[in-house]
C-alpha cells in the first residue's frame, strides 16, 4: 500500500493578522445599540406634551462629536409607572432576540409611582431591582437616579421616599461586583430643583414643576455621556 503525502498549507502570519486587524476596525465601526426606556422624563416631554425633546437627541450627538457611533432605541413612555407596566415593558423588549440587542440599556423611572404614594421599597423591589437584573443578564446596565421636582418640598412624604429610593438604587450599583459592566448616573445630584437658587437658571431648564426643556435634556445627556463615555473608554 502506498503512502500518501498530506499537505499542509502554512498559515501566514502576516494575512491572519491583516484580517483580525480589518475585522476589528469593521467591528469598531458599527454604531453601539442604546436601550433608553423610562417615562416621560426620558421621552423628552415639555409644553404640556405638545413638544418632545429626549436626551437621546444630544446624546448621540455628543457620541459623534468623539467618533463613536451610537443609536439610541428611545422608549419612553409618559405617565409610565416602573410597578408594573415599564417592567413588563422591558421584559418585552428583551424577549425579542432578533431584535433586542442593546450594548448599554439605561433605566430611569419611579417619578409617576411616587406620585401615586408607592413606597420606595415596592418601586425597587417589585420593579426597579428586578428590572436591573434582567438587564445584567443580558448586557450591560446604566441606572439613573430620580430627581426631585417642584410639587414636594424636601420635608414632603415623597420627597423622603423618592430620596429612600435613590438611595436603594446608588447601594445596588454600588455592590455589584463587575464594575465595567454597570453605571451610576447621579442626576438627583446634577439636576437639583428647590435648591437651585438662581431662578433664572432654574427657568432656563425646568418647563414645568416636573418636566425639564430642551435644554435641561440636553444637559441630562451630558452627564449620561460623561459617565458612559468613560466606562466605554476602560
Amino acid at each position: 500500500m502506498n503512502d500518501i503525502d498530506i499537505y499542509i498549507q502554512p498559515i501566514n502570519d502576516n494575512k491572519l493578522k491583516s484580517s483580525l486587524i480589518f475585522n476589528n476596525k469593521i467591528q469598531s465601526s458599527l454604531p453601539r445599540r442604546f436601550l433608553a426606556i423610562g417615562d416621560s422624563l426620558t421621552a423628552g416631554y415639555s409644553d404640556r406634551g405638545l413638544s418632545f425633546h429626549s436626551y437621546s437627541i444630544n446624546l448621540t450627538n455628543l457620541f459623534s462629536s468623539v467618533h463613536i457611533p451610537i443609536i439610541v432605541d428611545q422608549q419612553g413612555v409618559t405617565g409610565e409607572h416602573v410597578v408594573p407596566t415599564m417592567m413588563k415593558r422591558l421584559e418585552r423588549i428583551l424577549s425579542n432576540k432578533t431584535k433586542s440587542y442593546y450594548d448599554w440599556i439605561i433605566i430611569l423611572g419611579g417619578t409617576n409611582d411616587l406620585a401615586y404614594n408607592k413606597n420606595a421599597d415596592k418601586i425597587f423591589n417589585e420593579g426597579l431591582k428586578l428590572m436591573y437584573n434582567m438587564v445584567l443578564q443580558n448586557t450591560r446596565l446604566a441606572v439613573m437616579t430620580v430627581i426631585e421636582n417642584g410639587h414636594y418640598l424636601p420635608e414632603h412624604k415623597q420627597d423622603k421616599e423618592r430620596r429612600i429610593l435613590n438611595t436603594m438604587i446608588r447601594n445596588f450599583t454600588e455592590n455589584y461586583e463587575d464594575k465595567k459592566r454597570i453605571c451610576l448616573i447621579d442626576l438627583d445630584k446634577k439636576i437639583p430643583y428647590h435648591s437651585m437658587k438662581d431662578i433664572s437658571q432654574r427657568k432656563a431648564i425646568w418647563d414645568d414643576p416636573i418636566h425639564l426643556k430642551a435644554a435641561g435634556y440636553d444637559q441630562m445627556a451630558k452627564f449620561i455621556f460623561e459617565k458612559l463615555y468613560k466606562k466605554i473608554k476602560q
